[in-house]
Formats: structure tokens, sequence, C-alpha cells
């Protein structure tokens, strides 16, 4: 079986940069840092009986040191984590490699997802081919499956994109679309299946070959 282009539900939507997650967080927090922080040492340093006008005077002046020791502290912080992020990452993708069921959990995660992704296709085929999908034994440990599960996601990315973005009379080709291809990954998948199965079943046989030929019937039998 032919794989589409792709090779990863990552690859569809990589993952968001560790130093905008941490740019962010100093821009989701700078409100809270400041009113906290600026009320604090103002109260801390107004001298008693201050009016409400001293405060908010000794407040403003507190705010320009705030805002600039704030994104110096930002800027160091973004600019740290963008400089150790390639080690990172190097340091995830070892993790990866060396965890042996890190491929097939991609592959469950891809699975689950493109099938509640589809779902919100309409057709009363797509309902079908979607619960023909869902109700199959997935081997998420076999390589072939993993690949399967790729082409999969692919599909369903591709078909719900188009969908969202296309016009009312061209919506029934992209649906036309959607099932044929589903269709044709259903099938592959009962092939894949059935495969599995046979291998299985003749797994179990050389096994009972085994335990006979290593046993016999009379080696336990009562004298």
């Amino acid at each position: 079986m032919s794989s589409l282009p792709v090779h990863s539900a990552s690859a569809a939507k990589p993952p968001i940069r560790a130093w905008r997650i941490v740019g962010g967080a100093f821009l989701h927090f700078a409100v809270p840092a400041y009113l906290v922080t600026v009320a604090v040492v103002t109260l801390f340093n107004a001298p008693a009986g201050a009016s409400a006008g001293d405060l908010l005077r000794l407040a403003l002046g507190y705010s320009g040191w705030f805002l600039a020791g704030y994104a110096a502290l930002a800027l160091a912080g973004t600019i740290g984590m963008a400089a150790i992020e390639p080690a990172l990452a190097i340091r995830r993708h070892r993790r990866r490699a060396r965890d042996p069921g890190f491929a097939s959990a991609e592959s469950r995660i891809r699975v689950t997802r493109a099938l509640a992704a589809a779902r919100s296709l309409p057709g009363g085929e797509l309902r079908r081919l979607i619960d023909s999908i869902s109700a199959q034994r997935w081997d998420h440990d076999d390589s072939r499956f993993q690949t399967l599960s790729e082409d999969l996601h692919q599909v369903v990315c591709a078909m719900t994109a188009a969908n969202a973005t296309a016009s009312t009379k061209s919506r029934s080709d992209i649906i036309d679309l959607a099932t044929g291809s589903l269709r044709r990954i259903d099938d592959a998948l009962g092939e894949l299946v059935a495969d599995r199965g046979r291998l299985d079943h003749g797994d179990a046989r050389a096994v009972a070959r085994y335990v006979e030929n290593r046993y016999g019937s009379s080696d336990f039998a009562g004298s």
C-alpha cells in the first residue's frame, strides 16, 4: 500500500516553540505582577500618613522602574530559552527514540483525533465508514498500522479544512472525495487486520506444535 506524503501528526501541526511559551507567560502575567509589585513597594516605602495623592505619585515613580526591569527580565528569559531550545529538542528526540512505545502512542492519538474530526463531516456513508474504521482492531505496534494512521490523519485534516472553506456548490464534491478516501482506508485497514489475524493464528499454531513436540500427550499422564 502506498502512503500519502506525510510523516506524523506533529508534522501537520508543529509544537509550540518553548521561547514563545516563555514570552507569552511573561506577557500574560505582566499586569498582575505590576499591580502586586508596585502596590507592595509603594505601601512599604510610603511615609506614615501619606495621602492618596502621595501614594499615587510614589506608584507612578516605581512604575517606570518596574516596567524597565520586567521588560529586561522577559527579554532575557525569552532569549535564554531560545538559545537552549535546540539542546532541549535534541534531548526530547533522543528520549522519544529510546521509548519503544512512542510510535505506537502517536499512532493511537492520530486515529483518535482523526476520527473525532471526521465526525464533523456530513453524510450517512461517511458516518458508516468512520464507525467501521473505529471498530476495527488497530495494532498500533505494527508499523503498517502506524503508516495507515498517518494517511488517515492527513486525509481527515485535508477534507475538514476543505469542507470548512468550500462553497455550498462545491461542498458535495468535498464530501464525495472524503467518502472515497475513507473507503479506501477502511478497505486497507480490513486487509491489515485480516493479515494480522492470520499471523496471530500462525503464531498460535506454532506454539501449540512446540508444546506438543516438547511434552507430548503422555508425559503428564498418570501411570
